[in-house]
């Protein structure tokens, strides 16, 4: 369920931003996602920050995603269900590879925080 709910709340933060990007639009919004990400880790802990080589992963990651997101149809973008359908995999592998970068700890707050 809070997987369901992280991985829609990602969706709708690409999903308002789906115009054609230049690469610092894109390299905007992945600091976007790697901003938000520390935020919910270090809420309790300011130690939990993303190190640089998981925020470099990450942003690997994530700059997949985006550009996954900006290559779709313009048929697809328009169409909630086709776009949420199309967006999930992709949406799920991306948060199935970071919170397989995330230390137990981090981990255990990136939960608390999405469980809200």
């Amino acid at each position: 369920m809070n997987l369901q709910k992280t991985t829609l709340s990602l969706l709708f933060f690409i999903m308002a931003s789906s115009v054609t990007f230049a690469q610092q639009d894109v390299d905007s919004q992945i600091n976007e996602l790697i901003k938000k990400d520390n935020v919910m880790l270090t809420e309790n802990d300011k130690s939990l920050k993303l190190t640089e080589e998981q925020t470099l992963k990450l942003k690997e990651a994530y700059k997949k995603l985006v550009l996954f997101e900006n290559d779709l149809p313009r048929s697809k973008k328009k169409k909630k269900e086709a776009y949420r359908e199309a967006m999930t995999p992709i949406l799920s592998e991306t948060m199935a590879y970071k919170r397989s970068l995330l230390t137990s700890k981090q981990l255990a707050a990136y939960n608390a925080y999405d469980a809200r």
